[in-house]
């Protein structure tokens, strides 16, 4: 849970969390419902998903490899934190790091969301799950929090990279890049909530930056509940684009994912590409940013503003 030695100054590094065991999917799944065991066809469904990719995910190992990471870069900056790891979902959750902060004495405190753009249902669920934890295991911890970092310079820049190298044989006045991030339900549209402005802000960015002639935003990996999610989905999006016949093929680039998961492995790299193909369409989709260098600058660089205005 934690890396490098404790001290004084703490990093929350927050994260969604996977399983570590094929036999802990129902676990995790049951937390993800708030309780609510699934039923043996929604089981059946997640665990053939987790098959098709072979098996449990690689995010738990890249979660901690990003936090690693982001240790050593503030440890080189002058930065003397210690980093602890919470995931939402799995072990270690947000509130076993908070309480693992709090018996390391520590006083003050960053915490920091690998998910760059804002909602309440998203980034502010771990920041809630957090405070909730602070409140009761240290009132006294001095905790800020990044809230979204989808314009950081660091960020952006990774992403053009990324861009411009899946592009690489193929004509761009010819491909559709579509930038994409998990969708959520039409009802934060009703509380004015800031994540779809902000993740077209990213996308916009990065278009400029590389003066795409075609580019738009998609959104995927929806949940199957009966009301309405945001969209286009992105197999609707691809489908428009093959109809609109301007295109030969497909980029998506992930803007609003920062690790290799099932919504990439399995939602991009199965699915969208096979709806792609069935459609005559080429696909590509960017490499996930992991623990590379831009991640980890852009993350160093939002927890040190946050520190010093702490």
């Amino acid at each position: 849970m934690e890396i490098g030695s404790p001290g004084r100054v703490g990093v929350l590094i927050m994260a969604y969390g996977t399983p570590d065991r094929v036999e802990d999917v129902e676990a995790y799944y049951t937390h993800i419902r708030r309780g609510r065991k699934p039923t043996p066809e929604q089981l059946a469904t997640l665990l053939a998903r987790y098959e098709r990719v072979g098996g449990i995910t690689p995010l738990r190992a890249i979660t901690f490899a990003q936090a690693e990471a982001i240790g050593q870069a503030l440890a080189a900056k002058g930065v003397d934190a210690a980093i602890y790891v919470g995931m939402k979902h799995w072990h270690p959750y947000v509130a076993e790091a908070v309480r693992a902060m709090a018996a390391d004495g520590v006083e003050r405190a960053v915490g920091f969301v690998l998910a760059p753009h804002y909602s309440r249902m998203s980034v502010g669920q771990y920041i809630d799950y957090a405070e909730a934890e602070r409140t009761a295991s240290a009132p006294g911890m001095d905790v800020r929090y990044v809230e979204r970092w989808g314009m950081n310079e660091a960020l952006l820049a990774s992403l053009a990279d990324r861009v411009r190298e899946a592009l690489v044989g193929w004509d761009p006045a010819r491909t559709r890049v579509l930038f994409t991030a998990h969708s959520l339900p039409e009802r934060i549209r009703t509380w004015g909530d800031p994540y779809e402005r902000e993740v077209a802000a990213t996308a916009e960015a990065v278009a400029r930056r590389l003066k795409l002639p075609q580019w738009g935003v998609a959104w995927q990996s929806a949940g199957a509940t009966p009301e309405p999610w945001i969209g286009p989905d992105l197999t609707a999006a691809i489908r428009q684009a093959a109809e609109a016949g301007e295109c030969d093929q497909v980029l998506v680039c992930p803007a609003g994912f920062t690790a290799d998961h099932l919504e990439i492995l399995y939602d991009l790299d199965i699915e969208a590409s096979q709806a792609a193909a069935k459609l005559g369409l080429g696909f590509r989709r960017t490499r996930s940013l992991n623990a590379d260098a831009g991640l980890v600058e852009a993350a160093c660089s939002e927890v040190i503003a946050a520190l010093q205005e702490a």
